[in-house]
């Protein structure tokens, strides 16, 4: 390679935990953490707005649900790319031309004229932020280095955690009180800032020999995931398991991620997944408990700010404003835990501490008597933020604990590819387990205990994978 993925200067005069981070490490980490938050932001904020979106142009709810499931589809056929076009292009100018086409479909968003305008614009915004969030984890092992990576995560993690929250609050206020053409213009000042930043202060490495793309792994790997999201937003939709347009996807994706999986072992050096990273302990521990978190996470997250809109009878602004007490434990507690990790802590020790904190909360809400949040809902709440924050970071940096700087890439890939199959599929499930709960009694606590209770039973089945995280960071 023409740099090495992971900078490599020692922590002369230091404890390897305490090498300081420094003006440029923080200025990209934030410049990271900026980028990442704009797109994760604009998939909460487009949830709120689709009945806005259905009143503007006349257009049913199931034509407008288009809007959020066509950008997931879209994130989704990327993903898999990212480690080649990193290794290919480096991984700036990747993060900056993504950046440029998330900025160009949100223009467009803006300017739509109808809802299959709108729909085909969010294509365009999808295709620019599926490889944003991997490429960002790509670039904080750059920047960082081994020794300060625990803590340069952990100034990543503060926006990702807090845009789910923030998400409704934003959304609210901008339907609200503004035309909804915003809740696309607003991510443009803040894109056009940091892709115009991003190759000033960060410098784009390229591999020598990246080898040639592997178009039918791409083909596979990238319908399979496709098809996978489709058939589970369909079925969180309300359609059964049986309907051929669930079924369909959900067989699709199984066909071809298997024959995914049988040309990636003819393919090892050009596989575009590398299933061989998965002898590696850590690596398999960390992507698995990311597979699961992906569940948990929506219980976490968005479960409850949906909990204070329906049973409580809040709208968005005051539901997300509630979250406020989460976003200040992860916030307190990521500050922490960084220091921690680099200090070469129990990696095992914190994620298992962190779920039993998001086990507690949402214990909490499983067994809520009422929707008013009381000070146990706003404690349980702060639990779950830094549980949240504790079970975060650990497995981002042991995902890495034991790989060579060239087997980044391909390990960010692997592992984003399995986080967005947990996410969709956890969202089918909670919402299945949600609509059959309210049949009969939509909009009362008790539809929602049964819900807090699968995502609580996701979030301990974590703690099973967690328990094979290493105890010791390498130096």
């Amino acid at each position: 390679m023409t740099d090495r993925a992971v900078t490599d200067r020692p922590a002369t005069g230091r404890a390897a935990g305490r090498e300081a981070l420094g003006g440029p490490v923080v200025r990209a980490a934030l410049l990271l953490a900026a980028g990442a938050f704009v797109a994760l932001l604009d998939t909460t904020v487009v949830g709120v707005a689709l009945e806005s979106f259905a009143r503007r142009f006349d257009a049913g709810l199931a034509q407008v649900q288009w809007v959020a499931t066509a950008y997931l589809l879209a994130m989704s056929a990327v993903i898999p790319a990212t480690g080649w076009a990193a290794r290919r292009f480096g991984a700036v100018a990747c993060w900056t031309a993504s950046l440029a086409v998330f900025l160009l479909g949100s223009v467009l968003c803006g300017l739509a004229w109808s809802p299959a305008s709108l729909v085909a614009f969010r294509v365009v915004q999808g295709l620019g932020a599926g490889m944003l969030f991997p490429l960002m984890r790509i670039l904080v092992v750059q920047v960082a280095g081994p020794a300060r990576m625990g803590r340069t995560m952990a100034l990543i993690a503060v926006p990702v955690l807090v845009a789910p929250v923030a998400g409704p609050v934003v959304g609210g206020a901008l339907v609200q009180g503004h035309s909804w053409r915003w809740v696309f213009l607003l991510n443009v000042p803040v894109c056009l800032a940091v892709a115009v930043l991003s190759p000033l202060l960060m410098r784009n490495r390229r591999d020598d020999a990246p080898g040639r793309l592997d178009l039918a792994g791409l083909v596979t790997v990238s319908g399979g995931l496709t098809a996978a999201v489709l058939g589970f937003v369909r079925l969180g939709g309300g359609r059964p398991v049986g309907d051929l347009r669930v079924l369909g996807p959900l067989l699709a994706a199984a066909v071809l991620l298997t024959a995914h999986g049988l040309l990636s072992r003819r393919r090892r050096e050009r596989a575009l997944l590398d299933f061989g990273l998965f002898r590696d302990r850590a690596f398999a521990a960390s992507t698995a408990v990311s597979l699961l978190n992906s569940f948990g996470l929506y219980g976490a997250v968005v479960l409850v700010p949906l909990f204070f809109q329906q049973a409580g009878g809040r709208g968005p602004l005051a539901a997300g404003l509630v979250m406020v007490a989460q976003g200040a434990g992860a916030g307190v507690a990521v500050l922490l835990v960084g220091r921690v990790i680099d200090a070469r802590s129990n990696p095992r020790a914190l994620v298992l501490a962190g779920l039993a904190l998001v086990a507690a909360g949402l214990a909490v809400f499983a067994r809520a008597g009422a929707a008013e949040p009381g000070g146990l809902l706003l404690v349980a709440l702060f639990a779950q933020g830094v549980g949240l924050a504790l079970a975060a970071s650990p497995v981002v940096v042991t995902l890495y604990h034991s790989l060579p700087p060239a087997a980044v890439p391909a390990a960010t890939t692997v592992n984003a590819v399995a986080q967005q199959l947990g996410a969709a599929a956890g969202t089918a499930v909670v919402a299945l387990v949600l609509q059959h709960a309210s049949h009969g009694g939509a909009g009362t606590v008790a539809a929602f205990r049964p819900v807090f209770a699968v995502a609580l039973g996701f979030v301990l089945l974590t703690a099973v994978p967690a328990a094979f995280l290493p105890a010791r960071r390498k130096s």
